[in-house]
């Protein structure tokens, strides 16, 4: 036992009383001290669990409605296939769009946020310029 925690024996009441109230301070402190921590941890593992959820979303399929299906089948097969993949190989033109229409079905839940993606991606490349106006689109 660490010398901060022990105490002299304890006699009459009033002591007990005294340490009691010490120990439930010490109490507090060390939960405080434990909510820090873990927040702190929380804080150092956030890319990781990002990290994961991102690849999890690239291997999972989510079930989204037949016509979210289809639209997902289309801009995958039809559009980055077939166009975009025009050139690539076999197994190059089934790999992205199997990982598109994995991802791309978790974003159907929320559209906004599918649009809020690609507009972030083309920002980020410098192909889309902010416009005055552009932000009612």
């Amino acid at each position: 036992m660490c010398a901060k925690y022990m105490t002299k024996q304890i006699t009459t009441y009033k002591e007990l009383l005294a340490e009691k109230a010490r120990l439930h301070a010490l109490l507090a402190e060390q939960k405080l001290q434990i909510k820090e921590d873990w927040q702190g941890i929380k804080e150092d593992l956030k890319p990781s669990f990002l990290i994961v959820s991102t690849v999890k979303k690239l291997f999972t399929r989510k079930a989204s409605g037949i016509i979210g299906g289809v639209g997902l089948t289309l801009l995958a097969d039809g559009l980055i296939k077939r166009v975009l993949l025009a050139g690539a190989g076999k197994f190059t033109k089934w790999v992205v769009p199997f990982f598109v229409k994995n991802y791309a079905s978790h974003l159907t839940e929320e559209p906004h946020k599918l649009i809020d993606k690609i507009k972030h991606f083309f920002k980020k490349n410098g192909k889309m310029h902010h416009e005055a106006g552009m932000d009612a689109v």
